[in-house]
């Protein structure tokens, strides 16, 4: 009880203020959402990695190209800081804090908070700016030996992954597609799957995964059957 009450003690109000103001009240918003999302995925509903989503659906070709090129260029910017290697909503909630916390202060030391607009605007758009810069190379930084972690930890998942039984949860699976499940004795792993050929399972039909598709999370299935055949 009186852990909240400090929270709610007048002297906070400096605080407050400072973390609704602008540009620090962006990375405000990112935090509280990254937050959210840390808490849902502890209760199971969503995966750490749900932001890396491969290139799939029905588009046409114009769309495919559009957003392909979109996603180089995305790819290689973070590459350009060492934002890779880690899931999207690590480096996304590591970066939010890091700019954060560069933001509170500059806000808090400058004052920002009591200026005007015209003055506001362009001082805190170039904070945001260079906050935003610093915590990506900090973040690339911090990233390296986490890096390796993940590494290892994605090969044993892989060689956990190959041979299993996979429940496809999407309506078809093809060469081109489709979504399985996979029981792992906790909340299950949503895999990108594909058929062999012309081969298409239907939801609810039993696959097993037999091969990785070269370095991506994408894994080739077959039928149940065959595979015990």
């Amino acid at each position: 009880y009186k852990m909240f009450a400090i929270l709610l003690h007048e002297n906070m109000n400096p605080f407050y203020q400072t973390i609704a103001s602008f540009p620090t009240v962006i990375y405000t918003g990112i935090l509280l959402l990254c937050l959210m999302y840390w808490i849902i995925a502890m209760l199971g509903f969503v995966d750490i990695d749900f932001l890396d989503m491969d290139l799939d659906g029905d588009i046409d070709a114009g769309d495919i190209a559009d957003a392909a090129e979109a996603q180089n260029a995305l790819a290689g910017l973070l590459l350009k800081f060492g934002l890779y290697g880690v899931p999207l909503t690590i480096i996304l909630t590591i970066m939010s804090l890091i700019a954060w916390i560069i933001c509170y202060y500059a806000s808090y030391y400058s004052s920002l908070g009591s200026l005007s607009w015209l003055i506001k605007l362009p001082i805190g758009l170039v904070v945001f700016v260079v906050a935003t810069y610093v915590s990506a190379l900090i973040t690339g930084q911090i990233l390296k030996p986490v890096r390796t972690f993940f590494n290892k930890l994605e090969v044993d998942e892989t060689k956990h992954i190959l041979g299993q039984v996979v429940i496809v949860r999407s309506a078809i699976v093809n060469k081109d597609r489709g979504e399985g499940f996979m029981s792992d004795g906790g909340a299950g792993l949503l895999l990108n799957i594909r058929a062999t050929g012309d081969e298409e399972f239907k939801k609810g039909d039993e696959v097993v995964v037999f091969e990785q598709l070269g370095d991506t999370s994408t894994f080739r299935v077959i039928a149940k059957s065959e595979f015990k055949g």
